[in-house]
């Protein structure tokens, strides 16, 4: 559906704010503010005239995504590498790059869009393949990771290829008179690499840095402490240049969000796959960015459908994965998996840095699904890191083309919480409007809106009240003894909580910074957040299709595809029969379109709630979900297509009302019962009036075809007109899904009891058509046999009220057994450590 979000076309731009308020150490003025091209809509010309290149201090640019910001900077290398030419300051120029997969672009960018000759330009990846030397290159192009130091997570050091090349550099700079510049671009990507214990490899640069130039376009509060570190070599002077959010019509994408109910997506997921297909229908040139490398791995696979389509269509698809083996690269080769601006490409590594622009594109990006939301960690790959992941992934969408993101519904919104926002009540209302289609689960964690220049108090309010304080005697006490020739022993300080954990503290505790990464996506969406792209579109339903006498089959199948392992493990064990089975059927119907046709039919039809033409579909979602929380116990299980009548209903009822099975905790509950005990009463009476019929060569039973004028005394009809008017309580009975309440109805009162009495017969007796064989030939059920009530109480049972299993009764007996409330929950998180290890 088409969104009209007319409301938000003009409101502001929210993104994180780095003032000078951050430093109060350090050295600095106001931060400059500066305004993009209102015709390029890029920063240049702008951003040039207020860098000065002698100036020894530390630049941060805080420009929004496609910006040019990138360029702007190769432009600043520009100015350096053409100074040296003139005879100027001799420079060496090293650009940090956070990933391996971007330095190969930043090399050719840079002799591209500077002018700069490819033999200056040294690519590290170079070290240990060829002989090149690389001293003599003013530019030098590394990962932030070699600069630093920083082995990676499985090494104890870096390679000796790599400290010998970052010795030499320092010690050519220092025998040449030759300062440092560093760059480092998309910072946000870097920061958790600046650990305190390699920072050190940075002062090695001490007596030549001369410049540090820090750009992003989605600071995060761990990249305050980052430019803290680094403004430290550049005599503690700061200058900040922020970009204004200025949106560009004219060059923003289109946006389409693609609800998938998917518990666990593959390359079977109808939304993914209908996507693909669709965009190759229409010709676009397709890119598709994935949350995790399995599921890029799988869309490639040739041999699955998706993976041969892509392949038959594009020819070359290109794999970008990490090539990493247990995190390591085994062998010393040039990467192979970089973006390819020619090619069709999936993965994993292209959600920042780099820049699509191919014409008559359609960007895919793929979303954890909610398989992935785990309860103190989440697993959503390569979005793990919280919204700025986000922002960064629709960003490489530089031209004018289609986004389709295909994400999970985002938990329900807390609406309160946007009196803390700049919108109007317009905007509020509007919001909630368009929100409350999509939002999912009103029993998870609400969303509430927070400012993102709020996130360090939030941080800080962790820190200090909850690790802090937990041990601040302790810390106190540490502090006033003597504890000389003991091993250090000190509380870490706020910014190195800030700067190691603080983000991922964020992203998994708060649903709006990245927890429930899905409604972040949808708010930025619906309230216009977004420079590069404008919502177009909102695709939510999904259509699930079923054929008469393969329903429990398509149930299967639907159910492993939507709900996953995860939905029936916990509903089958904590919950009541009605509640899994509500829980079920309203997300049927609530999530996708249904639809049904039976096999003398050419076409589907909508399956509309408690439509009689679509019965045979709500009878075997009942014994669907029978099937599945009752398993073996359950005496009809059976996984094909199978009869289940009113006659069935009806005793299963009897029986749990028989058994004194059912709470009365509500009117419907009370009164579903009250009609069952009813109808129980009439049971008996039917079975009581069987009569025997005895000659010398016949003998059986029976009863007449229509009630005796006698059967029916006055308080049965009392009793039956009262339970005409509890067929109501029943949604089943009521929409005639069993076929009782369309045969009494327009019917005068004998005509009703002679209906009764038919049903009656047909329910709780098994009987042939006949005829008395003597006197007036009375026609008559001859009856076989009597249809009794169920064993076992695993039934369907829809009296009792939607309720958990006694599930505080359970928690406190979990707690006895484990000898307490701190052993239970010790051990609750050792079995989730253990999941997430």
């Amino acid at each position: 559906m088409s969104i009209p979000n007319s409301s938000f076309e003009d409101f502001a731009i929210e993104f994180k704010e780095i003032n000078s308020s951050d430093f109060p150490e350090f050295i600095l003025n106001d931060k400059i503010i500066i305004t993009p091209n209102e015709t390029t809509g890029y920063i240049h010309d702008v951003l040039q005239s207020n860098i000065q290149l002698e100036q020894k201090n530390t630049v941060v640019i805080n420009a929004a995504v496609g910006q040019g910001k990138t360029y702007a900077i190769i432009q600043t290398i520009k100015r350096y590498y053409n100074e040296m030419q003139n005879g100027g300051q001799n420079y060496l120029i090293i650009v940090a790059s956070p990933f391996v997969s971007l330095v190969k672009q930043y090399c050719d960018d840079i002799h591209k869009d500077a002018e700069i000759p490819e033999d200056k330009i040294y690519n590290y990846g170079n070290i240990g393949r060829s002989d090149e030397t690389y001293l003599d290159k003013p530019i030098q192009v590394v990962t932030a990771n070699t600069l630093l130091g920083n082995p990676g997570e499985d090494a104890f050091k870096n390679s000796d290829a790599k400290r010998t090349y970052i010795n030499e550099l320092i010690g050519y700079c220092k025998s040449t008179n030759t300062k440092a510049i560093f760059i480092y671009d998309e910072i946000h990507d870097s920061y958790h690499n600046f650990k305190e214990e390699y920072i050190f490899n940075l002062w090695k640069w001490r007596d030549v840095i001369h410049k540090n130039f820090i750009l992003s376009a989605t600071y995060n509060e761990a990249s305050k402490i980052v430019i803290e570190y680094l403004a430290e070599l550049t005599d503690k002077k700061i200058k900040i240049i922020e970009s204004k959010r200025v949106r560009f019509s004219e060059k923003q994408s289109s946006l389409h969000l693609h609800y998938s109910p998917t518990y666990r997506y593959n390359n079977n997921t109808p939304e993914i796959v209908d996507l693909i297909k669709k965009l190759i229908s229409k010709r676009k040139n397709i890119d598709i960015l994935c949350y995790s490398k399995t599921l890029a791995k799988s869309l490639i696979d040739s041999k699955e459908e998706i993976g041969k389509l892509l392949k038959d269509t594009f020819v070359d698809v290109k794999d970008c994965t990490s090539e990493l083996i247990v995190n390591q690269r085994t062998k010393n080769h040039t990467p192979k998996n970089q973006y390819d601006n020619t090619k069709c490409n999936v993965g994993t590594n292209f959600k920042t840095g780099v820049s699509i622009k191919k014409e008559n594109h359609a960007f895919i990006i793929i979303m954890p699904p909610r398989s992935t939301k785990l309860g103190f960690k989440n697993q959503y790959g390569i979005f793990s890191g919280g919204i700025n992941s986000i922002i960064q992934a629709l960003a490489r969408q530089r031209k004018k083309g289609e986004i389709h993101i295909i994400l999970p519904r985002p938990n329900a919104f807390n609406y309160e919480s946007l009196r803390h926002s700049h919108m109007t009540e317009v905007q509020k209302a509007e919001f909630q409007n368009l929100y409350s289609i999509l939002g999912y689960n009103v029993d998870d964690k609400l969303v509430s809106y927070s400012q993102l220049n709020n996130q360090d108090l939030l941080i800080r309010k962790f820190y200090n009240d909850e690790l802090r304080e937990n041990v601040k005697e302790e810390i106190q006490h540490i502090d006033n003894i003597e504890r000389e020739h003991m091993l250090q022993l000190k509380f870490p300080s706020y910014e190195q909580f800030k700067l190691n954990h603080g983000e991922n503290y964020i992203a998994n505790n708060y649903p709006f910074f990245g927890e429930d990464i899905s409604s972040y996506m949808t708010y930025g969406a619906l309230t216009n957040q977004f420079v590069n792209c404008k919502l177009k579109e909102i695709n939510i339903k999904s259509t699930l299709y079923f054929t008469n006498g393969q329903i429990q089959q398509d149930l299967n199948y639907y159910y492993n595809q939507y709900f996953g392992e995860d939905h029936f493990y916990f509903y089958k064990e904590w919950t009541n029969f009605s509640f899994y089975y509500h829980e079920v059927r309203n997300t049927l119907f609530n999530e996708f379109e249904l639809k049904y046709r039976r096999d003398t039919e050419a076409h589907y039809q909508n399956i509309i709630p408690y439509s009689g033409r679509t019965k045979e579909f709500e009878i075997q979602l009942l014994q669907f979900i029978a099937i599945m929380y009752y398993g073996k116990q359950y005496e009809y299980n059976l996984d094909t297509d199978q009869s289940y009548n009113r006659s069935t209903y009806f005793l299963d009822n009897i029986k749990l009302c028989t058994v004194d099975h059912v709470t009365h905790s509500s009117t419907e509950s009370i009164n579903k019962k009250r009609f069952f005990t009813l109808l129980n009463h009439f049971k008996s009476k039917i079975t009581d009036s069987i009569q025997e019929y005895k000659s010398d060569h016949l003998h059986f039973y029976y009863v007449p075809t229509k009630p005796s004028t006698t059967f029916f005394t006055e308080d049965d009809i009392s009793k039956f007109e009262e339970l005409e008017n509890l067929i109501q309580y029943d949604k089943l009975l009521a929409n005639n899904i069993f076929k009782f309440k369309s045969r009494l109805q327009n019917k005068p009162l004998d005509k009703k009891l002679d209906s009764f009495y038919s049903m009656l017969c047909e329910d709780f007796l098994v009987f042939n058509r006949s005829k008395i064989p003597i006197g007036d030939r009375s026609s008559i059920y001859k009856i076989t046999a009597l249809k009794t009530l169920p064993q076992s109480i695993n039934v369907i049972n829809l009296i009792t009220p939607q309720d958990y299993n006694n599930l505080e009764n359970r928690i406190q007996a979990e707690i006895a057994h484990a000898g307490g409330e701190e052993n239970y929950y010790y051990r609750l998180q050792e079995e989730i450590n253990n999941i997430l290890d």
